[in-house]
């Protein structure tokens, strides 16, 4: 693996990208994201006194930031872990997480009209989402701080004297970089959050909201707007039916090579779409599916459907899945199942036919019987709900 590292503006700034973003219908999200287990934050941002919300230290006030999204992180499998104090002069690449102030990004001189803090996260190069291994976040130090609650109280550009910045939510927004959040307003969102990186002045948001709540825990991949997907089991049934339904009533033969088997076909095809409703490209979607099978994990969705009637890919999309699924078992996984009496195509239209009834309200006896009037020549039913 290449390790690549990723440069993330705050709150306040434009962001230094040097990879890709996923755009979604709210939040958004980076790239990286940390595997299961404690992240540890060094933070060495020293003593302070006369905070407006009596912090006693700068370094307790960025830790009510790394508590705070500690408050939302149970069900991702990651927590911020806070250590007081630096135990090594931070440099980037050090695989230590550090938190401090510096007049530079590691030589990298700030500049108070774009950026006022960054976080800077290296991360491993691998397949579908990669997994960070450090992430520093530094605070620009000669801009004025401050550790408050309600409005904020400056502005890029501003005059330092004039007033001054809250370092806990500027803070939590650059942890929030770390964890792999985005910046939503950045790409055609409209949504309060503090992942947001629009100068408002007397921006009132100062902590975290429901959708940067969202965000984090599809990422890390905890449900939180789900497809109502049927078990696997019942789509196992429908597959075996639909064998016995091109045997006996289409008259088909059992001629049909192929090396993924029932059971394959019915985990892996609703897993892909799965992660297509949600937002993930037919690419993405089929990459995280393969990381699955190599044992990686179930990996994160890229969005959340939206309300209402949910809407399938186009089925060329889902047999270009299936064809990809065939051929990473056969040279992959070396495994050949038995003849089939339906073809790849066929798959591919009615295992998707078969979820688009189930997903928009109907049980499994009425979609097979939707189905199967569909394959004898009837015309399509509708679904039963949105």
């Amino acid at each position: 693996m290449a390790i690549n590292v990723r440069i993330i503006s705050l709150l306040l700034a434009g962001v230094v990208v040097v990879s890709a973003t996923y755009r979604l219908g709210a939040f958004a999200l980076l790239q990286h994201r940390w595997p299961p287990g404690t992240i540890n934050m060094e933070v060495g941002l020293g003593a302070a006194s006369g905070l407006s919300d009596g912090s006693p230290s700068w370094d307790e006030c960025m830790i009510g930031a790394l508590a705070a999204w500690n408050g939302v992180l149970g069900p991702t499998g990651v927590r911020f872990n806070a250590i007081r104090g630096l135990s090594v002069t931070p440099t980037s690449g050090d695989r230590v997480n550090s938190i401090f102030f510096s007049d530079t990004y590691f030589g990298t001189p700030f500049d108070p009209t774009v950026a006022i803090a960054l976080a800077g996260t290296w991360r491993l190069d691998g397949e579908g989402v990669t997994q960070a291994v450090e992430s520093d976040i530094l605070f620009h130090s000669a801009i004025p701080w401050d550790c408050y609650n309600g409005p904020q109280r400056s502005t890029l550009g501003s005059v330092p004297e004039a007033a001054s910045f809250d370092l806990q939510r500027v803070g939590g927004h650059e942890a929030g970089h770390t964890l792999g959040l985005d910046h939503p307003d950045e790409h055609g969102q409209n949504v309060p959050a503090l992942m947001n990186s629009s100068d408002f002045a007397g921006n009132p948001i100062d902590g975290i909201q429901p959708d940067d709540i969202q965000g984090v825990l599809t990422h890390y991949g905890v449900p939180v707007q789900g497809i109502p997907f049927p078990p696997r089991n019942e789509v196992l049934d429908f597959f075996l039916d639909l064998e016995r339904e091109y045997r006996d009533t289409l008259g088909r033969q059992q001629v049909n090579v192929g090396n993924v088997n029932a059971e394959g076909s019915a985990v892996w095809f609703p897993e892909w779409l799965r992660y297509v409703l949600n937002a993930c490209s037919p690419q993405d979607a089929a990459t995280r599916v393969l990381m699955q099978i190599r044992g990686q994990g179930i990996q994160p969705t890229c969005g959340v459907v939206p309300p209402g009637q949910i809407n399938f890919p186009a089925r060329n999309l889902s047999l270009d899945f299936l064809r990809a699924l065939d051929a990473f078992y056969r040279d992959e996984l070396k495994e050949k199942a038995p003849n089939s009496f339906i073809d790849l195509e066929g798959k591919a239209v009615w295992l998707q036919e078969y979820l688009r009834y189930r997903v928009n309200g109907c049980d499994g006896p009425t979609a097979t019987t939707r189905v199967f009037a569909q394959i004898r020549g009837g015309g399509i039913a509708p679904v039963c709900a949105v």
